[in-house]
């Protein structure tokens, strides 16, 4: 629906493109960037905000180290299982 915005989205991404340059052994392509990004955000609770407003409030509440560690937690998880199964032939196969 156009308006809203879920702003978990920007953690996760901002998690993905901070994590995976430091682990080069792991695909980051389109594809498995975003499969690693929908297992995270299905992991999560959901966070729309439609205002200015509303995203700095989230901004505040996410910065919680009890926040944060959740969004990692799901993120390091996401890139585990979609690293172990990837939707396309590795180099290898």
């Amino acid at each position: 629906m156009e308006g809203l915005k879920n702003i978990m989205e920007d953690n996760i991404e901002y998690q993905l493109d901070t994590l995976l340059p430091t682990m080069p052994e792991i695909c980051s392509c389109r594809d498995c960037r975003l499969d690693m990004a929908t297992y995270a955000l299905n992991r999560l609770r959901p966070n729309y905000v439609r205002s200015d407003i509303g995203a700095l409030y989230h901004k505040v509440h996410s910065s919680s180290l009890q926040a944060q560690t959740e969004v990692l937690t799901a993120v390091v998880s996401a890139i585990n299982v979609v690293a172990a199964h990837p939707h396309h032939q590795t180099k290898e196969e």
